[in-house]
Order: structure tokens, then C-alpha cells, then sequence
């Protein structure tokens, strides 16, 4: 051996890490020709996809205090005209504009949709107060769906509730069918800061004509100068499971660890709202989600928005990267929505866990003297790299065995008898794992320097000449996940007799 072995210290610099071997634990060489533990093939889980096939709504696990105390004021009848509410809070105006009457959308597919829709204007003039919009009319078999635009202020927090009459009797139900009650969080969407739009929704599942009254509630604040936008829809084509207009009704999903698709569900109106929820939980293998919708419905406008939830149900947007959104343990709020167009088509919505890369192994290794070389030098039995050309096969997986697909993994190679001014030193590349989790990679090495010597006796004796190198595959985003091991570099061979 012809220096002081250093490889403890040269990995410890150029990895950051502790790397450490029995450096005098001799081995007989082994006589089966069976390659060490260390260097098999590692087991891994592959992620499983699932499509979600139905859905089933649950308790919601947002703030019902408002909803417990507000009490309609109104005593609006079907057989009283709104005009006789002169004395109580206002009357939402007459229809300000009408986005869409009755508007179709056809698309290259051949699919429509039609929704007749109308945008109306009113103001709360003081905190406590509401304005009503009654009576509407909704046709047996549609669903109603209003969205409330409040003004973008952080002073203000308006809610919406929904209400039907009594048909028979004309009598209003003072309890609400349905209600939006999220506190006023100014979210920046586009070039836009506002508040997140509070939406409700029904169907008329009688075989009859049904009439509903809307209220916009001044829960905080007023403004005779700030008006609010309600755009209120009917439509007799949607999909099995509306309607789900905001948080308080959002179908839970369980994401599966290779992803999940849900492919059953349409954005059937301009201010149509599908809300979903998903629970983080503490024992993740990942900690950040991909949400994507199908390119055709990203063309017409959708969005897939990820919210959290803090107190007074303030609905915060989690910004996203590229469809990839930071994610902690707990319970989120997915909204898909449109910003333009809608069609009864179907979007396709995916969510995919970006599985964190917790474990790199090294499950083999490869050169001019093949992939089974592990002769059982002074240093124990590791690889024998034969030649320049050295290959490093391995395998990303969480903490809990499943593969990590597209981890950028980076090998490298030291060896600590070449100087560090010679450049010989330290070869290293990159390369992304596969779908599988694995990856493999060539490195072009120096020649060895022959520094440690061995003497073999036998029969036939030999004097090998050889270097102790170190190679480590590491995450390049997650420097924790790192593995180290010690190859041989072969130089040459002496006969002795």
C-alpha cells in the first residue's frame, strides 16, 4: 500500500456526508460465485393508478357558526309582490346585464350545453342587512346554480343562502336549502385580488315548477358605493352529482399512490362549481401534488384550484407550479371550475402524489470484467471495476418501498490516489429515474494508479495492483437520500510462479 488511506475524509468533503468501512475486515474470496447481498437487486413496490368510480358526500368539516345564528327577515310570500318589501332590506335590482341567455356552446365533438343565465347588481348598505332576489323559477328536473361576486374589499364579508317556497302554500321556508358562508380572504387570481366567489345551488327534483329566493347577507360591513355581482343559472343537462356549488359540500377523494383520475363529472354553467376535498395524512410518502385537467377542458377555460381553510372558513388558494401544489398534513379543498366556456362533456381530472425520494440504493454495478467481479481483496469483498468504463445501476424509492419515478439522481466517483490537480480525481453525472424507479449510468474513468498492492499465493501466484475508490448515488433534491459504497479499480497483475 503505497500512501495513507484517506477515503473517509475525500467522501466526507465531496459528498457531505459520513462515509465509513471496515477497511481491514478481510474476507476469504468467495467460492460460489455468488454476488454480495448488498449489490442484489433491490425490491421495490410499483404505485398502483386508480379511477374513481363514484363518489359519496360527507360531513363538512367547515365552520357552521354563522349558519347557526343568521335567521332570514324577510316574510316574502308567493302570493305578496316584492314591492310590498319596501320597508325591510333591499330588493337585489333588476337584471343588470344578461351573460348568457340561453346560451348554447357546441364543440368539435358535437356535444352542447345550454344554460340560460342572468347577472343581476345590488349594494348592502349596512352591516346586518340583505338583499333578496324572489321569486325564481326553476322548471322540474333543472338545478339552480348562483355565484356571488362580492366587492374586492378585506372589510367586507358577504354570504349567500338559498331558500324555496312552499308550493302548496305560497309560505316561505325560513331555513336554508343551501349557503356559502366563507370568510373574506383576498386571494390574487390572475392580475385580480379578491375574495373567493360564495356559490349555492339546488335541484328541483319535483314534478312541478319550484321557486327558490336567493339572499346576499352583509355578515361584516356595508357599502352604498361597492355593489355586488349575483349570477344566477338554471340548467336542465349536468352531471350525477350536482350539485356541490362550494366547500360546505365537497365529495371526498382518496388519492391512490400511483394517482387517481376522475373522469364523471361536467362543468355544466358558466358559475357551475364541483368541489372536492382531500386529507393529507402525517404518514405521507409525498409532499407535493400534481393536479392537471385534460387539455381539452383547459382549453375551454377549467381550473383546478387547491384551497386550505383557516378560521371563519377564509378560503386561502395554494399556489401552484405547474400543476404542482406544496402540501402539509390536513385537509384541502379542490375547486374545478371554468373561467370561460362549459360543455356536458366530461373533463378528466388528475391528481398524481409526487412521491418524495426517501432511499437511493445501488442495486449493481457493471464494466469490462462483467457485473459479477467481488474478489475478496484486503478490504473485503466489493466490486472490481476492469478498464474506463464504470456503470452504476440502481433504484429511488419512498421511505415505505414504492418507486420514484423522474428523480434526478447524481453518481459519483472518487478516487482519492489521484491528485486533486490532476483531474482524475472525482468523475460524476446525472441521470432521472424511469418509470420504475431505476436508473443507470456510465461514467468514463481515469486510469487506475496501481497504488495498493496484494499478494495472492496459490499454485500460481500473483501480485494484483489495484486502487480503493468510492462511489455514491444521491437524490440531487433531497441530499439525504444517499447511498455510499467502496469499488476496487484494477490496474494490473504481476505472476509471481
Amino acid at each position: 500500500m503505497k500512501k495513507t488511506l484517506s477515503m473517509f475524509v475525500v467522501m466526507t468533503l465531496v459528498f457531505t456526508f459520513a462515509f465509513g468501512f471496515n477497511a481491514f475486515a478481510a474476507e476469504p474470496a468467495p467460492k460460489d460465485g455468488n454476488i454480495p447481498d448488498a449489490s442484489a437487486a433491490e425490491k421495490v413496490l410499483q404505485p398502483s393508478e386508480e379511477v374513481i368510480s363514484t363518489l359519496t358526500k360527507a360531513a363538512p368539516e367547515m365552520d357552521l357558526s354563522k349558519l347557526k345564528q343568521h335567521q332570514v327577515k324577510t316574510s316574502a310570500n308567493l302570493e305578496s309582490p316584492a314591492t310590498d318589501l319596501a320597508a325591510q332590506d333591499e330588493l337585489i335590482a333588476a337584471a343588470r346585464s344578461i351573460s348568457a341567455a340561453e346560451a348554447t356552446y357546441t364543440y368539435a365533438d358535437n356535444i352542447s350545453a345550454t344554460a340560460a343565465t342572468y347577472t343581476y347588481t345590488g349594494y348592502i348598505e349596512r352591516e346586518g342587512s340583505s338583499a333578496y332576489l324572489y321569486p325564481y323559477y326553476v322548471e322540474p328536473g333543472n338545478i339552480l346554480q348562483v355565484q356571488l361576486d362580492s366587492p374586492a374589499s378585506a372589510q367586507l364579508d358577504y354570504d349567500l343562502y338559498l331558500y324555496e317556497f312552499d308550493m302548496a302554500t305560497g309560505e316561505l321556508n325560513p331555513n336554508p336549502i343551501d349557503y356559502s358562508i366563507y370568510g373574506t380572504y383576498m386571494n390574487k387570481y390572475g392580475n385580480v385580488t379578491k375574495t373567493l366567489a360564495e356559490n349555492v345551488g339546488t335541484k328541483n327534483a319535483t314534478s312541478g315548477q319550484k321557486a327558490y329566493l336567493i339572499e346576499v347577507h352583509g355578515a361584516v360591513g356595508g357599502s352604498i358605493n361597492e355593489p355586488f355581482y349575483l349570477t344566477v343559472s338554471t340548467s336542465s343537462t349536468y352531471d350525477a352529482y350536482e350539485t356541490d356549488e362550494n366547500a360546505f359540500h365537497a365529495y371526498p377523494l382518496t388519492v391512490a399512490t400511483g394517482g387517481s383520475t376522475l373522469a364523471s363529472r361536467s362543468i355544466n354553467s358558466e358559475v357551475d362549481q364541483d368541489w372536492y376535498t382531500i386529507t393529507v395524512p402525517e404518514s405521507r410518502n409525498y409532499d407535493t401534488m400534481h393536479i392537471d385537467l385534460d387539455q381539452a377542458s383547459v382549453g375551454r377555460g377549467y381550473k383546478a384550484e387547491l384551497y386550505g381553510a383557516l378560521s371563519n372558513n377564509r378560503m386561502v388558494l395554494i399556489p401552484s407550479d405547474n400543476g404542482n401544489v406544496s402540501l402539509g398534513t390536513g385537509t384541502y379543498y379542490l375547486r374545478v371550475y371554468t373561467t370561460n366556456t362549459y360543455s356536458d362533456t366530461n373533463y378528466s381530472l388528475h391528481l398524481q402524489p409526487v412521491l418524495r425520494a426517501d432511499k437511493v440504493i445501488i442495486t449493481g454495478y457493471n464494466s469490462q470484467g462483467g457485473p459479477n467481479d467481488y474478489p475478496g481483496y484486503a478490504y473485503g469483498r466489493h466490486y472490481r471495476i476492469t478498464g474506463n468504463s464504470f456503470t452504476v445501476n440502481g433504484v429511488v424509492s419512498t421511505s415505505d418501498g414504492y418507486a420514484v419515478a423522474n428523480a434526478e439522481v447524481e453518481v459519483t466517483w472518487v478516487n482519492d490516489y489521484w491528485s486533486e490537480g490532476s483531474g482524475n480525481r472525482v468523475r460524476s453525472g446525472k441521470v432521472m429515474t424511469d418509470s420504475n424507479g431505476q436508473f443507470s449510468l456510465t461514467l468514463s474513468l481515469p486510469p487506475s494508479t496501481g497504488s495498493i498492492s496484494q499478494f495472492l499465493p496459490g499454485a500460481i501466484s500473483f501480485t494484483h495492483y489495484y486502487d480503493l475508490c468510492g462511489v455514491a448515488a444521491q437524490v440531487t433534491s433531497r441530499p439525504s437520500a444517499i447511498t455510499t459504497d467502496v469499488v476496487y479499480h484494477f490496474a494490473y497483475s504481476i505472476y509471481e510462479g
